[in-house]
């Protein structure tokens, strides 16, 4: 009787574990009950690193809540990472209305024409050059069809209810406790080896930690790829091509945010910047306005992103917020 016990209240606790690694929702109502820490709480590369000194609490940002100066104004905001849900949110615009969508999702929206409805796209520079490859289209003004709405679903299912070992990994290994024993590791291989985790690179001085991704020397992500002037002109047209599809699909104003990467702010010591940025904001042939969050960023001698973490902090948040609310 005490075996039978034992083995399905051990069944009971391993197949609650194998559940959290299924779906985020259950992640993150273990993290709301207190029961698991945030996984991302000294940010993204540390998580990656586990290096001590870029162990420091992200910072907890407490903007004043926005007048709505502008109620007949809808903001339509598609965007990665940098202005998901918990870093930006209703309450820090002046618009009336706020829909966000993450940038490559395929949602459907229905204008209400009696208000003013602003677009903004925001995408990191990294993957600007992937997304802007072709027209970016991926908004649909208007309702979908019945197999777009199944096929829809089908997809938000799958990204609600699929396995991820790193829900696992968030649940089981998130303290304080074993982030101790991992930095112990990064520690030893980085002092006796001079190697880190691969998916970050340290500046030459160790005092910052970038993202591979986009400190790496060349690839399509990285800032210090070269770029040829032909490739520039082809996104230029696309992101011009993107601008007049929303404005025949009836969006008032549209605007591009293109968020510079860590490293072609701090890191420029790795190796030579390619300005794309630069060279897609000021270039003659763009017809797309700009809300340009890079020239603050690079020109202030203020940290604005956060020490261990490839986004920007609350003060760096808060300059783009400042610029978005200036055009609303």
């Amino acid at each position: 009787m005490t075996n039978k016990i034992l083995k399905y209240t051990a069944l009971v606790i391993f197949s609650a574990l194998w559940l959290t690694g299924f779906s985020p929702e259950v992640s993150k109502w273990l993290y709301q009950i207190g029961f698991t820490k945030d996984d991302y709480r000294y940010g993204d590369l540390y998580r990656f690193s586990n290096l001590p000194q870029f162990r420091v609490l992200k910072e907890v940002c407490k903007p004043d809540k926005m007048e709505v100066t502008k109620p007949n104004t809808s903001l339509y905001l598609i965007g990665d990472s940098f202005t998901e849900e918990g870093r930006v949110a209703a309450t820090d615009f002046v618009s009336g209305a706020f829909y966000r969508f993450f940038i490559g999702q395929h949602p459907f929206v229905k204008l209400d024409k009696t208000k003013k409805n602003i677009l903004v796209i925001e995408t990191v520079e990294r993957h600007f050059r992937e997304r802007f490859a072709t027209p970016y289209q991926n908004l649909t003004v208007g309702e979908p069809t019945p197999t777009q709405a199944v096929a829809n679903l089908a997809k938000n299912a799958k990204s609600e209810f699929w396995y991820d070992t790193e829900r696992h990994t968030s649940v089981l290994f998130s303290s304080d406790f074993f982030l101790t024993i991992k930095e112990w590791k990064a520690t030893l291989n980085e002092y006796l080896f001079d190697r880190t985790d691969k998916n970050v690179v340290l500046s030459p001085d160790k005092k910052n930690i970038f993202y591979e991704l986009d400190a790496r020397p060349s690839g399509i992500t990285s800032s210090f790829d070269k770029i040829s002037e032909k490739e520039i002109s082809l996104l230029v047209e696309n992101v011009n091509r993107t601008y007049d599809f929303y404005r025949k699909n009836g969006f008032d104003e549209v605007y591009l945010t293109i968020a510079p990467n860590k490293s072609a702010v701090l890191g420029t010591d790795l190796g030579e910047y390619n300005h794309l940025i630069e060279r897609i904001q000021k270039n003659p042939a763009l017809r797309m306005p700009i809300l340009d969050i890079y020239t603050p960023l690079s020109s202030s001698k203020k940290m604005l992103y956060d020490i261990g973490d490839t986004h920007w902090n609350c003060e760096g948040k808060q300059i783009w917020l400042d610029a978005v609310n200036q055009k609303l």
